[in-house]
């Protein structure tokens, strides 16, 4: 929509494409569930196989953060067996504590050129709102106390703050070299504890430790901001709304103000992200809007 000229004025103007139809809120207000992770070493009894099912998550916690204007269920944390495809991703669990009521609203996407081959500059801004960080940090304390529990010690050890650091992005990339790479650290994980809890200091985790997240605030926070990522539910970007709001996009219908015969059926419409996964919300408004098409609407 930016690239045919209908989004914020100046915004385009800025580019050098003609504003067809000035919709200041094109782009802005994007919203995901922000999230962190505390992963730990599966003991050996503990894991999933690939062999016996490709799925890695089969149980999570819906729960109350007690922030007073929050809604009940406020929070999401999913457990994992797995966190990549190769040997050591097959080691290794997490917690995956998740905002799903958010209040942070200032993310946006907006273009850095008019090329079609360029990505556009994509700002989440996941913790502009405190209420977000806040429940983030106190979700990293919970997972700190699950982990210290004996039945979580009986399958699990060596637990840590996890981020999805450069690092780890490389060493997903499906290619021969990682899977040889990390066939051979997953040998040695499964070797002897002191050697098991170096390596992962040494090579898995990031600056931050769980014991001094736990002992310092500064040090959670840092953590959060530094690791906090969206779980893949981006969203509000061309809001829905009434006529009176400046920053609506769409109609009820997905009518995109302005602008004849075109309509937004997708997540970008939501006027905030859903507290849940978006992918039946969207399934939803998909079949309002036909319903809205079909009668003339």
């Amino acid at each position: 929509m930016l690239r045919a000229g209908i989004g914020p004025a100046g915004h385009l103007r800025d580019l050098g494409i003609e504003v067809r139809a000035a919709v200041p809120g094109v782009g802005q207000r994007l919203m995901d569930h922000p999230a962190v992770a505390v992963a730990a070493w599966l003991k050996p009894h503990a894991r999933i196989i690939e062999d016996w099912t490709r799925r890695h998550m089969f149980v999570a916690l819906r729960y109350t953060s007690k922030l007073p204007e929050a809604p009940a269920g406020d929070m999401f944390l999913g457990v994992t067996n797995k966190t990549s495809w190769h040997a050591v991703g097959e080691q290794i669990g997490s917690f995956i504590l998740s905002v799903y009521k958010t209040y942070s609203e200032t993310g946006q996407v907006r273009l850095r050129t008019t090329d079609w081959h360029d990505h556009p500059e994509v700002e989440f801004n996941l913790l502009s709102d405190k209420r977000d960080l806040d429940r983030l940090m106190e979700g990293v304390r919970m997972a700190a106390l699950m982990h210290a529990l004996p039945g979580m010690r009986a399958v699990a050890t060596d637990a840590f703050p996890a981020s999805y650091s450069d690092k780890v992005r490389q060493a997903g990339i499906i290619n021969r070299k990682n899977k040889l790479l990390t066939d051979a650290l997953a040998r040695l994980l499964d070797g002897p504890a002191a050697l098991r809890s170096a390596l992962i200091r040494k090579l898995i985790m990031e600056e931050f430790t769980l014991a001094g997240v736990l002992a310092d605030e500064e040090q959670l926070e840092a953590f959060c901001r530094k690791a906090a990522v969206g779980v893949w539910h981006a969203s509000c970007t061309c809001r829905m709304g009434d006529a009176d709001d400046p920053m609506a996009v769409t109609d009820p219908t997905g009518r995109v103000r302005g602008v004849d015969g075109l309509r937004v059926v997708d997540a970008s419409i939501f006027p905030v992200v859903p507290r849940a996964n978006t992918n039946f919300p969207t399934l939803m408004v998909a079949e309002k809007c036909a319903q809205a098409v079909l009668d003339g609407g």
